[in-house]
């Protein structure tokens, strides 16, 4: 089993340059390689779940559910060319919601995750996930141009899991606003997305 998580901001300024490497010799069972992925990321796949779940301790064991996944399905993520980073955040974003609305035991063993072809199939590369890296204060202007209420839309879909219908009444607006909201801004993420890890620049 891994090492458990430092806290945010430790491991080394290259931390995802090597994730990729480091899984292809963990899925031949060299668990130090494995400790090394969790020494660079678990500090930011932490965060994305504490984002979803107000509690440390279920946090971190989801943490733990989330790696421990990832040991399982060491040679499938590996040999998929996906971004380890990208898988990671992925399963953490899906196991942290699936938490959140689940009513057993959070001692619980995870389920196992059957749409793992389906979703190495559209994950990011690693060559993306680079680039992502390289340009965050890029990306983070991008999604400072969001306007508010498309913000807060994207915010409840993304870190609360909920439906059109939920945003909705959370935010006690009408549903066709809230998906007119929601779609203009998947439109604006698409078109800026080429700045942030495509070869062409736009006026951001």
């Amino acid at each position: 089993m891994p090492r458990r998580a430092k806290p945010a901001g430790a491991g080394p300024a290259n931390t995802l340059s090597d994730l990729e490497s480091l899984l292809a010799s963990a899925s031949n069972g060299d668990r130090e390689a494995f400790a090394g992925i969790y020494d660079r990321i678990a500090p930011r796949v932490l965060g994305v779940i504490e984002r979803i779940l107000d509690d440390p301790a279920l946090s971190a064991q989801v943490l733990e559910d989330v790696f421990a996944e990832l040991w399982d399905e060491s040679r499938a993520v590996s040999t998929g060319g996906t971004s380890v980073a990208a898988w990671l955040a992925f399963r953490a974003r899906s196991a942290a919601l699936k938490r959140l609305t689940s009513h057993t035991s959070p001692s619980k063993r995870r389920e196992p995750a059957a749409d793992l072809p389906e979703m190495l199939a559209w994950l990011p590369d690693a060559e993306a996930i680079r680039r992502i890296e390289q340009r965050r204060p890029l990306l983070a202007r991008v999604l400072g141009q969001l306007p508010r209420e498309q913000f807060a839309a994207l915010q409840l879909v993304v870190f609360g899991g909920l439906a059109e219908n939920e945003v909705a009444d959370r935010l006690h607006q009408p549903l066709a606003k809230v998906r007119a909201e929601l779609r203009a801004a998947a439109r604006f993420l698409r078109h800026r997305r080429h700045a942030v890890v495509g070869s062409w620049a736009v006026n951001i």
